[in-house]
This record gives C-alpha cells, structure tokens and sequence, in this order.
C-alpha cells in the first residue's frame, strides 16, 4: 500500500525549502513535446469571457511493452505554475509509462495559454474544470482521473463537491483548503520569499497587458506588497467578489469537503512552507472514507522527494504514490 512507502529525502534534500524549489531551480527533462506524441487542445471558456484554455495532449502510448488502460489522467498546476511546471511533467512521463494518456491543462492566462485569457483564474474557477472534463470524456475518454495540484487541488475539491463529476478518481496533493488562513500564512514574515515570487509573477502580467485593467487599477496592482490586497483589490472584484474575504470564503474547500463523493486520494506535509497542516489536520476523514489522506513529516511543498530505491529509482515518491494508487483503484474498478 502506498502507506508503506515511506518519505525519506536523502541529506542534502532534508529541508523543506529546499525540497519546495529543488525541482524548480533544477526541473526534470521535459521529452513530453520531443520523445512522446503531443498536440495541442484549445478551449473556449464558458463564461462568454472570451477567454481561452490551453491543453498539452499526450496520446495513450501503444507498444508491445506498454498497453493502454482506457484511463486518462488530467493534470492541473498550482498558482502561477503550468503544464511545463516540474511536477506536472514528472507525473504526466511516469503516468504514460503506465499505460495512461495524459491531458496537461494550462490556467487561464498561464504558461503557452499566456495570451488566451484577460480574465485570469481563482482558487475556485470549476467552471473551467467542468468544461475539461465534459472536453474528455466526448472526445478520448470515459475513464478520467483529476489530478490537482496546491491552488488547484482546492478548485478541483470544490468542484468534486459542487458538480455531478463523472470522473473516476482523484488526488489532490498540497491544498490550500482555507484560503484565508493560507493568505494570512504567506502574507507574514515566514512566506516573504513565496509571496514576493507570487506576486512578482502576477503583477509583471498586469503590467505586459496579459491580464486587462484601468490605468488606475493598475498602479495599485503594482503597488501592492501582499497577497491578501493583491486578492482585495484584483482577484476578488474581477471574478464579482466584493473583496478578498469574500473570495476567500466562498472558493475555500473546506467548507464543502464533505460532499466529495469521488474516491481520492489527498497528500500533504507538515514541513509545507506555504500551507500550514492545521486545516488538513482538522478534516475529520472517518466521514471521508473514501478518501485516503497522507500527511508526511517532510516534503515541503510539492516536493516529495525521497532517497532513490529500487521502487522508486528516481526518487520522485509523488510519482510513485499517486500512480500506485491510481492503478490499485482502477482495477478495484474494472
């Protein structure tokens, strides 16, 4: 079982910053574009925005030694990440390894989806993940599995609990889950290097014109120093929130975890240094039964990078955990 595989970073990984920018600063290979088959999906957004979604599509590898399961595995990245992000592509090679086709989904306005979108994303946009599941399961598969990543993993929590999904499983690995306590984490002394990178990222896009506003609005875009004025001022208002603590609340995961039927799996660290393990830890999950949480010691955030082993010799332990389980749960299924 997936539980008994433990998380043990080698000595020079045993930290949870570095554990976090490790495969950032030093990503993996990228062959999804070169070595594998991939074209490129466009989606028009639901919400007459005009804004579009950039999908990678990576076809179900058909070889002797590697037999497609039927199953496709959907990746979504964190804030300001995208389908190129390191732990989306890690994923996305060991999922086709194992018989999976693969769809890797750029936010609004991220990545090669820059340029498609003027409205950008939120932490609870499920509208957008409605519109990728209905796109996959007309046109490649039946068999679908989300996998959502941080900011992500709470948007796909929300939309598992709010819409009548036809997917299959889940994961949902580092979620924030209450975005209030999450901004008020990132926003003190201990996130000043995450939040300036975040920050950084979202308001050089306002000022190339990526993301549309006023002149006026913009130069308090520019001028903000934290997350939560960021949210207050932009975010909130441009998705018709009345602010921050309104988005917060009403996009937050939390407040809905319980109505997840779809079997999940949720994996967390206590060392995130981005999010706190407080809310994860308050879930009562004998009422979540069919959802198997992890929480590991180390890890960081979106990390997980453990010793290499003959199980694991790359020594990517997210990989390895998230396909056991997605393997194990497809054939207690067929």
């Amino acid at each position: 079982m997936e539980r008994d595989i433990p998380l043990e970073p080698p000595r020079f990984l045993n930290n949870k910053h570095v554990q976090t920018i490790f495969t950032t600063i030093f990503p993996p290979k990228n062959s999804l574009r070169t070595i594998y088959e991939n074209e490129v999906c466009i989606l028009k957004t639901s919400d007459k925005s005009g804004d579009y979604l950039w999908l990678d599509h990576s076809p179900p590898i058909r070889s002797q030694k590697i037999k497609y399961n039927g199953y496709y595995l959907v990746l979504f990245h964190g804030m300001e990440g995208s389908s190129d992000s390191h732990y989306i592509v890690s994923l996305a090679e060991t999922a086709l390894l194992a018989g999976f086709g693969v769809m890797r989904v750029n936010l609004r306005g991220c990545g090669r989806g820059e340029g498609l979108s003027k409205k950008g994303y939120n932490a609870g946009l499920t509208i957008d993940f409605k519109l990728v599941e209905d796109y996959v399961y007309k046109n490649f598969s039946k068999n679908i599995i989300f996998a959502g990543f941080s900011l992500s993993a709470n948007t796909l929590l929300k939309y598992l609990a709010e819409k009548n999904s036809k997917i299959k499983l889940f994961s949902a690995v580092s979620p924030p889950l209450d975005l209030k306590k999450a901004c008020e984490f990132i926003d003190s002394r201990t996130g000043i290097f995450y939040r300036k990178v975040f920050l950084n990222s979202f308001q050089d896009k306002i000022e190339r014109g990526v993301y549309t506003c006023d002149e006026k609005l913009k130069e308090k875009i520019l001028d903000v120093d934290s997350m939560f004025d960021f949210d207050d001022i932009y975010t909130g208002p441009n998705f018709g929130f009345r602010g921050a603590l309104d988005y917060y609340r009403a996009s937050s995961s939390i407040y809905s975890i319980y109505k997840v039927k779809t079997p999940g799996i949720m994996i967390h660290a206590k060392d995130d240094p981005l999010i706190k393990p407080d809310v994860f830890n308050s879930i009562n999950w004998k009422k979540l039964p069919h959802i198997k949480p992890i929480l590991t010691d180390q890890g960081g955030h979106v990390g997980f990078i453990t010793k290499k082993t003959e199980q694991i010799p790359n020594g990517k332990w997210l990989d390895f955990v998230l396909t056991s389980f997605y393997k194990l749960n497809q054939s207690k299924k067929n």
